[in-house]
């Protein structure tokens, strides 16, 4: 099913944007098919030709105020002929009040109505980021999503590989969890990718031996985030002696993810290697080269430069190898009288 249900924005945003519900109340299940927001100045006005009436109806102080300043009569009629139509809700900010008989209205048709103290163009800008991620393309992917060092690591790999165990060491040394096993992917624009954890697994992750364990509960809310831009993919995989890997890190490797190429660091997996210390590392170093300096580049450009300094070296002192005793060509030695 397309959407999202009216009931489920106010359970999910209800609190941040103080939304209260005042009439309708028979409707949460509406369900909101567009992202877009809408104010209905000119459908109340009578004009009807162009109404975007499946979004989201928003009624500020302008459209208020025009509402209690109407004829009775006129109001009346207006509002009844709007509600004709199929709308998901209405909200109204800035704590204006509405009319009874739009109340009346709003309980006949079962169309919610909820109430909000923020100002208008604040709240559109909030409701619509929020709506903007639910009406997003979205994937599932199987791996962990953690923030290391302000870098959203994406770990994936095989079944049983230690992705979740190196994702809890990680909680341990103070980064934090977004999700695990199942990563929810949203691309949001051209260029950006935010993961997020699907609400049944949300703040829980799967430790073989252990069992389900509860980040939050045991490390507190400090040790976990709701989602996070994936800034780089790291891959861990059981260490081949027979494959070649990565020794200097010239060539970046990159991923494609819903058209959105992430950076890919690829760590062989075996006894005695530090996974957490490596994972951090690898998001420390995407931080260097998303600041424009790739070390690699950097020793390469240091050796290369040291070698020619260093031929520069042995040619001159070759050169003044070949110079004649007396340091001047054409001299006849030290000493010699060339009239003798």
């Amino acid at each position: 099913m397309t959407g999202i249900a009216v009931g489920k924005i106010l359970e999910k945003k209800g609190k941040s944007l103080e939304l209260s519900l005042i009439a309708g109340n028979q409707g949460l299940e509406k369900r909101v098919e567009s992202p877009e927001l809408n104010r209905p100045g000119l459908a109340i006005a009578g004009f009807y030709d162009v109404f975007s009436h499946d979004r989201i109806q928003i009624l500020g102080i302008t459209e208020c105020s025009f509402l209690k300043g109407m004829d009775p009569r006129e109001r009346q009629a207006s509002l009844t002929r709007m509600f004709e139509f199929e709308i998901p809700c209405f909200i109204i900010t800035s704590g204006q009040d509405i009319t009874l008989e739009f109340l009346e209205l709003a309980d006949r048709h079962n169309v919610p109505i909820m109430k909000t103290p923020i100002p208008t163009s604040r709240f559109s800008g909030m409701l619509s980021n929020f709506l903007e991620m639910e009406f997003a393309p979205s994937c599932t992917i199987h791996g962990v999503l953690l923030d290391v060092y302000g870098m959203g690591v994406l770990l994936v790999g095989i079944s049983g590989v230690g992705k979740s165990e190196a994702a809890l060491e990680l909680v341990e040394r103070g980064h934090r969890l977004v999700a695990d096993d199942v990563v929810v992917l949203r691309r949001i624009s051209k260029d950006l990718l935010i993961g997020c954890a699907s609400e049944i697994l949300k703040h829980h992750m799967e430790i073989r031996g252990l069992g389900i364990v509860d980040v939050e509960k045991l490390y507190g809310v400090g040790a976990i985030r709701e989602e996070k831009k994936v800034s780089l993919l790291v891959l861990l995989e059981k260490w081949d002696p027979h494959k070649e890997y990565e020794r200097l890190g010239m060539d970046e490797k990159k991923r494609t993810i819903f058209d959105v190429e992430i950076p890919e660091y690829q760590i062989p997996v075996e006894p005695g290697r530090n996974l957490a210390i490596l994972i951090e590392v690898a998001a420390l170093q995407q931080r260097l080269r998303y600041g424009g300096y790739n070390p690699a580049t950097e020793f390469s450009k240091n050796l290369l430069r040291r070698i020619q300094e260093n031929k520069a070296n042995a040619e001159g002192i070759s050169e003044s190898r070949n110079l004649p005793i007396g340091g001047m060509e054409g001299s006849e030695g030290l000493g010699e009288d060339p009239s003798v």
